[in-house]
């Protein structure tokens, strides 16, 4: 008698958490019927939404999603950075790198008396950073701005696990090698930790 009482308790006990699933389940598949298609303002069902999630999975254009991430990417890494060691400069005077993939850039490296202009090409997960002109803002004329190579990375910004960028200067290239004389105009005042603004 005993295990019959027992077996009957289990037995409700199971149906009893099978119905608390159907309703469930019930709830689901209502609220998904309810659900509205932003684009055209229509009720979706839950066959339509299959069939949509299916047409998705089913997708194989890589490329254009590749082109989209690449893109996003590219999009939150471009904007206003300062130098972490040099936060007191808010007016981004000179420990500042404005990075757009689209365009160039103006690096300061001696405050008040020479500026470049810098173009930012993304390779991978770093950004190259190429010299491509003396700024109008330069006031120092005894360097060969027209020597310096434009197609030799003179930095590399690096991603870091926090968000922000790590600055390495290689510095400028003659003929191929690196022009030691104006080596460290730009590693004083831009290598470093660089936070977005």
């Amino acid at each position: 008698m005993r295990t019959a009482v027992i077996l009957i308790f289990l037995f409700l006990s199971i149906t009893s958490c099978n119905d608390s699933n159907k309703e469930k389940k019930v709830e689901i598949d209502s609220e998904k019927s309810e659900m509205v298609d932003t684009t055209n303002n229509t009720p979706v069902t839950s066959s339509q939404e299959n069939t949509s999630e299916q047409i998705d999975s089913g997708n194989t254009n890589t490329d254009r999603s590749s082109e989209i991430t690449e893109k996003d990417k590219s999009v939150n890494i471009s904007g206003l950075y300062i130098n972490k060691d040099h936060l007191d400069d808010n007016a981004c005077k000179c420990y500042c790198v404005d990075i757009s993939l689209t365009g160039t850039s103006e690096l300061c490296l001696m405050e008040n008396e020479l500026y470049i202009n810098a173009r930012f090409q993304k390779n991978g997960n770093e950004i190259a950073v190429y010299y491509s002109g003396k700024s109008a803002s330069t006031t120092n004329e005894e360097i060969p701005w027209d020597e310096f190579e434009t197609n030799t990375p003179i930095a590399i910004l690096s991603p870091l696990k926090d968000g922000n960028l790590e600055l390495d200067w290689k510095g400028f290239s003659i003929n191929g090698e690196i022009a030691l004389d104006y080596a460290l105009y730009g590693k004083k005042t831009l290598e470093g930790t660089y936070k977005k603004k």
